[in-house]
């Protein structure tokens, strides 16, 4: 780190009256090691909106509504300080006990804090009408990517190997999508009602890099781009990024599921909404534009990643479904039960 910005980053820490004895850059973290303890200084150019956010999130955290790690107020009370080009908030510094290579594990914990976050926000049911047309444009823009790929595809006088590993699992895929439109198109419940779904806050951005694991305690942070919204939108977008990262070897998707739903029960629009948005994974959209578009990689590169894709996706759609068979017949088998018990008691009376 040069003279000229450690200046500017004594500047920001007088702020906090923090004199540093020793200053390491980690990526866009600072590392500040004082007399007083040893802070994270996070540079970034903030928008006033994400501000707002980071002072939502520090007010629900200081009430332990939520257990967040959140910027630090400085000696004036700022929760963040303008530099000339970015911003700056000053954070405490975590000793991690989980290497950021630790993917599955990383993830249980995620899973867990992500179910915390929400349980704790929830808000009443709104209507989701607007979500729902907006899930159909989705999904119709990855359903053009499968079409065009397929279409360059059939017109190859030799299709490539890539082009044939996809072209044999494309019906299931299109069928999916096709369920998936099907459910979405429906903006009215059994009764002619609007659909309805809970809001609570999102993170924004939950990912391995946004969460803090120190010995027991784990802790979500970077809440710049956190805002209310339809959380199961979230959890959905966590199952589907963690089935792109993660291999296809033994990912517990059961211990996931049943992490999160133990810290923030789902409702049954909510469990059908996460399926029927897991059935048009965004991964293998991306991956058929990608090749395309790229020459870079090898059809062996290509082939190697639509095959571990498949299989992992299908490894947790299926386990999540069991799951959730499961705990729809646990809940038939009690209300059955009940229902005897009472036809019992009203026949002894």
């Amino acid at each position: 780190m040069g003279p000229t910005e450690n200046n500017q980053i004594n500047r920001i820490l007088f702020h906090y009256d923090l004199s540093p004895y020793n200053l390491t850059s980690h990526g866009n973290l600072i590392k500040v090691e004082t007399n007083s303890g040893t802070f994270a200084l996070k540079q970034k150019a903030l928008s006033e909106h994400q501000i707002r956010s980071l002072q939502t999130v520090y007010a629900l955290a200081r009430r332990l509504v939520i257990d967040a790690v959140c910027p630090l107020p400085s000696k004036y009370g700022d929760l963040v300080i303008w530099g000339e080009n970015l911003s700056f908030y000053l954070m405490p510094w975590f000793h991690e006990t989980v290497d950021d290579s630790d993917l599955p594990e990383r993830y249980r914990h995620l899973f867990i804090k992500a179910g915390q976050l929400h349980r704790q926000t929830l808000e009443k049911e709104a209507e989701c009408g607007a979500l729902y047309q907006n899930m159909v444009r989705v999904l119709n823009s990855r359903q053009m990517v499968w079409e065009n790929f397929l279409y360059r595809a059939e017109h190859q006088v030799y299709p490539s190997p890539f082009e044939q590993v996809v072209m044999k699992s494309a019906s299931i895929y299109l069928t999916n999508m096709q369920r998936a439109k099907d459910f979405f198109s429906q903006e009215k419940d059994a009764d002619g009602k609007n659909k309805k779904m809970r809001r609570a806050l999102c993170h924004g951005r939950l990912s391995p890099l946004h969460l803090l694991i120190e010995k027991e305690r784990s802790c979500l942070t970077n809440f710049e781009n956190s805002e209310d919204g339809f959380f199961v939108v979230e959890t959905a977008s966590l199952f589907e990024q963690a089935s792109a990262v993660l291999s296809a070897g033994k990912t517990d998707w059961r211990g996931f599921f049943t992490s999160y739903s133990s810290a923030c029960p789902m409702f049954d629009e909510e469990k059908e909404f996460l399926l029927h948005f897991l059935l048009f994974p965004s991964a293998h959209a991306e991956l058929l534009g990608r090749y395309i578009q790229s020459e870079s990689k090898s059809e062996q590169w290509f082939v190697r990643r639509w095959t571990n894709l498949c299989r992992v996706h299908q490894n947790m759609f299926t386990s999540i479904k069991q799951v959730m068979n499961e705990e729809q017949k646990k809940k038939e088998e009690l209300l059955a039960k009940e229902a005897e018990e009472n036809k019992k008691e009203s026949d002894d009376t």
